[in-house]
This record gives structure tokens, C-alpha cells and sequence, in this order.
């Protein structure tokens, strides 16, 4: 996938997602005025099969460029009512697919995540494999099976007292699963009542699993 400056924005802070990205055939999901199009520029790229990422970044018009820029977002034809939009920056939900107001104060790019569905549940658990054991994520649908889709989320290990041991940003893959063993997290490292916490960058909600119960 070719770098831009907008993906390159993207890579910084969540580069595990971008790692999954491809770029999207056909039109963008997201449309703006012709006013609009003057200030800002649209991507959008393919996150698997229930998932497209769209990045909205400003364009440095002006000397100096506009403090403030806010585009009123509108859909193609083809984007379903029901779609569902998600604010990475924000890590919210942003509504179902109406039109909706992007500020881009004070910032270069504002990433969206637009799916036909909700995420509703968070899926993790801990395999053993022979003598290791794997850490497996995904994220689930009403019907509780598998968003098939890249989707990030922070993982945040906690001491038995509650301080914060690492946090790392990672993503599922295409097909929407990650899976990857403890060692690797350097999670068997740490003591007896260790924590995991998993948080979706979507949605905000958290999910934990006990570690080391000792």
C-alpha cells in the first residue's frame, strides 16, 4: 500500500491497523460539498470484509492555513442508513449514517470506521498450545460471531495493585482475529493477580482477564 501523508499520519498512531489496511476500489463512502472539497481531502481504505476506513484530513490552504476547518460530511448513494460510523480519533461511536459535522481544529487528519453492523461484545480468552499459551481477540456482532475486519485496540497489563505494567496498540487482522502467545507480551514475566485489560479504539469499552492468578 502506497504511503501519504494521510496514511502516514494514520501509521503513527496506530500502526498495526495501518499494517492490515489496503487501498479501497471504487468511490468513497464519505462525500462533501464542493466548498468542503476545497479544505479538506478524502481516503478511504479497505479494512476487510466489515470494515472501510476513511481518513479526512485538511488541506494547508491559506497563509496561514485556517485555524479552524469544519465540513459537514454527507454518504454516497450506495452507503446503507443502517451503516454504522465509528470516530477512531475520538474512540466513539459517531451514529448511524447521517450527515454529521467533522472539526478538524487543531488537527491534520480524522480517522472514521464504517460498518454495516455494531460491535457488541468483546471476545478474548487464553489457549493453551502444548507447553505455551495464546492470547485470542475478536470482536463480535449481535449474533456473537466474529466482525470479520481489522480492528484496533489498546492492551494495558495491570499489577495485582493496580498499576499500570505496559500498554501496547495492536489491531485483529483482515479476517478479524488476533492471536499470539503470552510469552511474546512478556506477560508470563510478571507476578501472581496480573490483569489484561483490552479496550476497543472503536468504541471505547474494556473487557479483562485475570493472569497469574498465583
Amino acid at each position: 500500500m502506497p504511503e501519504t501523508p494521510q496514511l502516514g499520519e494514520l501509521n503513527k498512531r496506530l500502526k498495526s491497523l495501518a499494517h492490515e489496511l489496503r487501498a479501497a476500489t471504487g468511490p468513497c463512502p464519505f462525500v462533501v460539498d464542493q466548498e468542503a472539497a476545497r479544505l479538506i481531502a478524502l481516503s478511504h481504505y479497505s479494512g476487510g470484509r466489515d470494515a472501510t476506513y476513511v481518513l479526512v484530513s485538511r488541506k494547508l490552504v491559506g497563509n496561514p492555513p485556517l485555524p479552524d476547518v469544519a465540513v459537514t460530511i454527507g454518504y454516497a448513494p450506495f452507503v446503507e442508513g443502517t451503516a454504522i460510523i465509528y470516530d477512531l480519533t475520538d474512540e466513539t461511536m459517531q451514529g448511524k449514517a447521517r450527515p454529521f459535522v467533522c472539526n478538524l481544529g487543531g488537527q491534520l487528519v480524522r480517522v472514521y470506521a464504517l460498518m454495516p453492523f455494531q460491535i457488541e461484545e468483546t471476545a478474548l480468552s487464553i489457549e493453551r498450545v502444548g507447553n505455551n499459551q495464546h492470547l485470542h481477540v475478536a470482536f463480535l456482532d449481535a449474533r456473537r460471531e466474529a466482525i470479520q475486519a481489522a480492528l484496533p485496540f489498546e492492551m494495558r497489563l495491570l499489577a495485582a495493585d493496580g498499576n499500570v505494567l505496559w500498554t501496547d496498540c495492536r489491531a485483529t487482522d483482515r479476517r478479524g482475529k488476533f492471536f499470539c502467545p503470552l510469552e511474546s507480551l512478556s506477560i508470563t514475566l510478571f507476578g501472581g493477580g496480573t490483569k489484561l485489560v483490552i479496550r476497543s479504539r472503536l468504541t471505547g469499552h474494556e473487557e479483562s482477564l485475570l493472569l497469574n492468578p498465583g
